[in-house]
């Protein structure tokens, strides 16, 4: 244990440590997609329900680990706040660029046209939540009392109540089985015995979840001064910017796996239900925060954030309703663009 501090303790370390972390969650993401699919097909709800639902999950949990551990063990309630809702809407933001990635880098694989469905109803949904995300945090600083028990104000509770209701709507709409080709190594994962099947898949949710703790843990050190080990970045980098790219790094390795494959409705699914879940993360956190409302410690500064995900989200689902290639790749190009000149600005 004391040689692994020595190591990250150094810049190359760190910077080595990062690098084996990712490998790591970039293998465990690959087999994790074709176990995700195989999952579809044992469930009977289809590839596109399961990254949807519970791969999102799975890719969001570094999130809601980094949010709550913010929270909790810093002594400082506004930056403590900040971190927190700046991983989740930072993260958000990363993961619609994530669609772009796709379209641009995968261009042969990314068929909008194979699509189970465009993913509207997902679109819209996240949507939803991000105006009760926005209505939470317009009234956060005149809401009133808190929720007793719970701790939290009335309006973030509004975000679970959505997510459950989205949840059931979306079984329901997804209850026929889907029909495509499966390929003999599907097959065979899906006829595996129970006990085996789930077990592997237990396994490489929980690296997925160990990566994805580490590689935040390894970002926030590269805040460090120099003379620590560090790279000096500043402090506002951390939480919008380099801490939620690296929680986001499980749903870039599962998406790019995924549309690889030909897992394109679960790729999809992953993005936009994994921006649902980490929603849910504000309603978390404000419970965790014993010591008021979360979003009336937060700063005005990331409306800036919610502006950009609700533009990248209406980009998003317009890429995925296009059916021209040409089409694809420009709304790909503007989404990149427009991430771009947010992240010059924001630094």
């Amino acid at each position: 244990m004391q040689l692994l501090e020595q190591l990250i303790g150094t810049q190359l370390g760190l910077v080595l440590a990062f690098a084996v972390t990712a490998a790591a969650v970039v293998l465990a993401g690959i087999r994790l997609s074709v176990y995700g699919d195989a999952l579809g097909d044992r469930t009977g709800l289809g590839s596109g329900l399961v990254g949807l639902i519970f791969l999102a999950a799975v890719t969001s949990l570094p999130e809601l680990v980094v949010s709550l551990t913010s929270v909790l063990q810093n002594s400082n309630l506004v930056q403590g706040a900040d971190l927190a809702t700046g991983n989740m809407l930072g993260s958000n933001v990363f993961n619609l660029l994530i669609l772009a990635l796709m379209a641009l880098l995968f261009p042969s694989k990314f068929k909008t046209q194979k699509l189970d469905n465009p993913h509207t109803a997902s679109t819209v949904y996240g949507l939803i939540l991000l105006a009760i995300f926005a209505l939470a945090f317009a009234v956060a600083r005149n809401a009133g009392g808190l929720i007793p028990g719970l701790q939290c104000s009335w309006a973030t509770l509004l975000l679970p109540i959505a997510y459950g209701f989205i949840l059931h709507r979306e079984h329901r709409q997804h209850t026929e089985p889907e029909i495509k080709e499966v390929l003999p190594t599907e097959q065979a994962l899906a006829q595996q015995p129970a006990p085996r099947f789930y077990s592997v898949l237990g396994v490489l949710c929980g690296l997925i979840i160990l990566g994805g703790i580490s590689l935040s843990i390894l970002g926030s050190r590269m805040a460090l001064p120099p003379e620590q080990g560090g790279f000096g970045l500043e402090a506002s980098l951390i939480g919008t910017v380099f801490l939620a790219i690296s929680t986001s790094l499980p749903e870039l390795v599962i998406s790019f796996a995924s549309v690889r494959m030909g897992f394109l409705d679960m790729a999809v699914g992953n993005v936009l239900g994994s921006n649902m879940f980490n929603l849910l993360i504000i309603f978390a956190a404000d419970i965790a925060l014993r010591g008021g409302n979360l979003l009336a410690y937060a700063s005005s500064k990331h409306w800036t954030s919610v502006g950009l995900i609700l533009l990248l989200t209406l980009l998003a689902g317009l890429l995925l309703r296009t059916r021209k290639q040409a089409a694809t790749l420009a709304t790909a190009i503007v989404m990149v663009t427009a991430y771009i000149l947010a992240l010059i600005l924001f630094l």
